[in-house]
């Protein structure tokens, strides 16, 4: 059985996107922390395999918040070293992955393996950026309108509302930013950046039990 409120977060920061990933979920593994929920963080080099499964087998967290590039069949870690397949057991776990495509094929078969939920996404998942901000994502707001409303689902499942409630609340808030990123007071980057936005909320899916919280 999972362990009670716990996540386990993945967070490789070996090229740009993944750094951005990473930077961004410090929000998330605070909050958790200050809901007095066990953190299990695998950021940086951590984001391997074999450490990925020894937490897995032997913390068996609740929630699992999976960063890192992907495809149908693979999730990978640091490095793009795969991390997670059609083989593993994530037992009795909410998953998200914030990842491309994992949402194609590999976040059923989790959940056919003994997940409980998962979120994820059926086509490439895509983060706009602002070039003169990459050493500091935290403080790029074109990046912000894509990884906050993604974080929201992490943050919602955090305060123990439901898998749907999480979903829900996250592509509100995407669409949210759409319209203010096609408004006629919009950037040149925001209106630019939009259709990455568009692709996100309607690629991002569920499968399992929409009803379960941590």
């Amino acid at each position: 059985m999972p362990m009670s409120k716990s996540i386990l977060i993945t967070r490789p920061d070996h090229d740009l996107i993944t750094k951005y990933f990473c930077a961004w979920s410090n929000e998330l593994v605070d909050f958790a922390k200050s809901k007095m929920i066990k953190v299990y963080d695998l950021k940086g080099k951590k984001s391997n395999k074999k450490k990925f499964l020894s937490y897995i087998n032997i913390r068996c967290p609740s929630l699992i918040f999976l960063n890192g590039h992907g495809n149908a069949d693979i999730f990978a870690g640091y490095g793009d070293e795969p991390m997670v397949g059609v083989e593993t057991i994530l037992k009795d776990a909410i998953v998200y992955a914030r990842s491309c495509e994992v949402g194609k094929n590999l976040g059923l078969i989790l959940v056919q393996n003994g997940a409980h939920s998962f979120i994820g996404y059926n086509r490439k998942f895509f983060c706009g950026y602002t070039p003169e901000k990459i050493t500091k994502p935290l403080e790029d707001e074109i990046a912000g309108l894509f990884l906050k409303p993604s974080n929201l689902i992490i943050s919602t499942l955090l305060k123990s509302n439901s898998v749907q409630e999480a979903h829900n609340r996250s592509r509100k808030s995407m669409y949210k930013n759409f319209r203010k990123m096609v408004s006629s007071t919009s950037t040149f980057e925001e209106r630019y950046s939009a259709r990455w936005l568009w692709s996100n909320l309607h690629s991002q899916v569920i499968f399992g039990d929409p009803l379960k919280t941590i």
